[in-house]
């Protein structure tokens, strides 16, 4: 009993991280992060052995460029939604808001970042490049049936989008957190899809948020060398989770329910590849402290009975439509 009320506390205080209750709720997550950093804790051999340009925008715009592509090229007709599961249909519109709140936040970040022309430079590029993903859910939801009315997407892109922080830096670093969980869940979920074409997109789309989240993290790694004890304020916003989602899902129920759709793709090779990312920032991985937030957070494999995190299974839903 005492874990369900443990666990029930922790999914709302993180649905509320974001409202106004931030002001009281920070300082708590900050109080723990920097409890857990205590001591000295030395940075990871593989970031000390990293170097970092001081502008790392012109590199990746070079690499960018090879890999530009327009989603509206792309054969439509070749989609086969009714292959999807009822689940994955669902997890189809999660990823669709997740793509559409790009239009609430994107005047935010870019007044937070607009003293750096590097992260200007990179916010630029970004939303251009994540115009391919929110055009293309988008899309794929008409083919479904379920598309979305217009009022519906500009109720999402008017949010008044309450800012992660004043630091940029600190903004970086929750952009790379979410990059990341994003990353995880494309390449997890489209390896399970049975639509060809759904999969080959949700795959690309993987691939770009892997180059921002990579992009992200060198800034805050960088900063983490320049500035060891920034390690703190990386673990305040890993604590939060810190994604759009708080703001844009309309409430409490709705933006855990959206979490609960993510986190049925965020399997053992994903939790792996985080674990490695946060012991690479911190210098520690802080398993059991990862261990016990996913359990609060993430729901149960319907195959093995294990927490999704904590599974390995190769189908996630058997017997799903072919």
């Amino acid at each position: 009993m005492l874990d369900r009320v443990l666990s029930s506390t922790a999914r709302y205080l993180f649905a509320y991280n974001q409202t106004p209750a931030k002001i009281v709720l920070d300082p708590i997550y900050a109080l723990v992060a920097r409890a857990l950093l205590r001591g000295e804790i030395p940075l990871s051999p593989r970031l000390t052995a990293k170097t970092f340009a001081d502008d790392l925008y012109p590199a990746y715009r070079e690499h960018s460029r090879k890999l530009q592509y327009f989603i509206e090229d792309w054969d439509f007709t070749e989609a086969r939604p009714e292959l999807l599961t009822k689940r994955q249909r669902g997890v189809v519109h999660t990823t669709t808001l997740g793509e559409t709140s790009g239009m609430a936040v994107s005047d935010g970040f870019l007044r937070a970042f607009r003293t750096s022309r590097e992260l200007a430079s990179f916010f630029g590029t970004w939303f251009v490049e994540e115009l391919n993903h929110f055009r293309g859910f988008h899309r794929y939801t008409e083919l479904m049936g379920e598309r979305w009315p217009k009022e519906r997407v500009d109720a999402v892109a008017e949010i008044e989008f309450r800012a992660y922080s004043d630091d940029p830096l600190e903004i970086a670093a929750c952009n790379m957190y979410q990059e990341l969980l994003a990353f995880l869940v494309y390449r997890s979920l489209g390896r399970q899809l049975r639509d060809p074409f759904l999969a080959k997109m949700v795959t690309r789309f993987g691939k770009d948020e892997l180059r921002h989240f990579r992009f992200y993290e060198d800034v805050v790694a960088r900063q983490i060398k320049r500035d060891p004890s920034f390690r703190v304020t990386v673990l305040k916003v890993f604590l939060k989770a810190t994604t759009p989602f708080n703001q844009v899902s309309g409430g409490a129920g709705p933006t855990l329910q959206h979490v609960a759709n993510g986190l049925f793709y965020f399997r053992k090779p994903e939790y792996d590849f985080f674990l490695d990312h946060v012991e690479l920032l911190l210098g520690t991985r802080l398993e059991s402290l990862f261990e016990t937030y996913f359990k609060m957070l993430a729901p149960t494999c319907e195959q093995c009975d294990l927490h999704t995190f904590r599974c390995a299974c190769e189908v996630f839903e058997p017997g799903a439509p072919n």
